[in-house]
């Protein structure tokens, strides 16, 4: 399985594959018809595309930065589903902003298809990637196969 974060069972075997980021990004034409948001305090008259985590339920927080006063930002929720491919597809389709992993959005930005918003305000951060399976035993040439694609595809400049 692939995992996001800190491995919590120290039964299984993990090889990490890398880190990644997220962006803020939304479609060119849902920012014209919407503007911009400069500050994390303008994402209050957007639509926002969040992720729910299956195992726990709980909604994902955007690492914003806090507004000079301290205030936490509390982006609205327009959406929540539990994949990244789903709030790909309404980001792209212009349906509002959404928080994804860089590797997920490398193309649509290259692409002009999406833009990020918000980059001076997102908190730095990286996520660790990793595979996992039943400790004890080795990758199958399978599951190695695999695991080089998943490395090379997903973390490339």
């Amino acid at each position: 399985m692939v995992r996001t974060g800190e491995l919590a069972d120290s039964r299984l075997s993990v090889r990490r594959l890398g880190q990644f980021s997220q962006l803020l990004v939304a479609s060119p034409d849902y920012l014209a018809r919407r503007g911009t948001p400069l500050v994390p305090a303008d994402l209050a008259a957007h639509a926002c595309l969040h992720y729910r985590y299956p195992a726990t339920g709980k909604v994902e927080v955007w690492p914003l930065e806090p507004a000079p006063d301290g205030a936490e930002a509390r982006p609205p929720v327009s959406m929540i589903c539990n994949n990244m491919e789903t709030r790909l597809c309404f980001a792209l389709r212009g349906r509002g902003i959404a928080l994804l992993p860089d590797f997920c959005v490398r193309e649509a930005l290259a692409s002009g298809q999406l833009q990020s918003v918000l980059v001076d305000h997102v908190r730095p951060h990286s996520i660790g990637l990793g595979v996992l399976w039943p400790s004890g035993r080795h990758p199958s040439p399978k599951l190695r196969a695999f695991i080089d694609f998943l490395g090379a595809r997903m973390f490339v400049p």
